[in-house]
């Protein structure tokens, strides 16, 4: 049985067209792909990232795992920072980010669960007990509103200064007591601002681009044009 998107009332309510994507049900398309397209291309599309891996590693002993876990090439990211990277076993790209003193991992969504056993099993090969490793993918929604004009759109909706955010930035926000993580960046390698929010409070977060989606010329898309901009870069 396929998951399901946490946003998935907010995307049905908006149209969207579903299909099965690395085991998730997911917006295909809301009815206009190529509406969907030149908004990536020439102000901003809002796309549903819940497929994509997110793995929080913390723990004494981080550094070492993460240097038998990636290539040796991998220079770690700054705090609040994120950079791509790749995995040493098998060369899948990902993204780390550096969090409150520990990792967040972002990975693509047919590559989460090797990942993880993988990361696991180097953990206890080298005996890092006190390392954790949580995948987060199933708990929590991620967002991502991409394109030229999607950093200032969002500046605009969300009740967060953003104004220190730049490329490659990552920073943990408070609302109402509700951890939202941000990342300044996009899978597409373009610019953008991702959300990850817990599931409870996805269809908050979605449902305040949908509110000013309109004013802010924010246009939600699908899989299948995010899918052909990934790999384009």
């Amino acid at each position: 049985m396929a998951l399901s998107s946490p946003f998935e009332g907010v995307y049905e309510r908006m149209g969207a067209a579903f299909a099965d994507y690395d085991g998730w049900r997911l917006p295909k398309d809301f009815g206009d792909p190529a509406a969907e397209r030149a908004a990536l291309e020439n102000s901003s599309a809002a796309f549903d990232l819940s497929s994509f891996g997110r793995i929080a590693v913390k723990g004494p002993g981080i550094e070492n795992l993460m240097g038998a876990l990636l290539c040796q090439s991998h220079e770690r990211a700054a705090d609040e920072q994120w950079c791509w990277t790749a995995a040493a076993a098998d060369l899948t790209l990902l993204r780390i980010g550096s969090v409150k003193g520990g990792c967040l991992v972002l990975t693509p969504p047919s590559q989460r669960l090797d990942l993880l056993k993988n990361m696991q099993a180097l953990a206890a090969s080298m005996q890092l007990a006190e390392v954790s490793i949580a995948d987060l993918t199933e708990k929590t929604g991620m967002m991502g509103i991409y394109g030229p004009n999607a950093f200032e759109a969002v500046t605009r909706i969300l009740p967060f200064d953003l104004s220190g955010i730049k490329a490659g930035g990552v920073r943990v926000m408070s609302f109402f007591m509700i951890n939202i993580t941000i990342l300044r960046g996009a899978w597409t390698g373009g610019d953008g601002v991702e959300l990850i929010c817990p599931a409870s409070a996805a269809n908050l977060a979605a449902g305040a681009i949908a509110k000013y989606r309109q004013r802010e010329n924010i246009v939600p898309a699908g899989m299948d044009c995010l899918m052909a901009a990934v790999r384009k870069t």
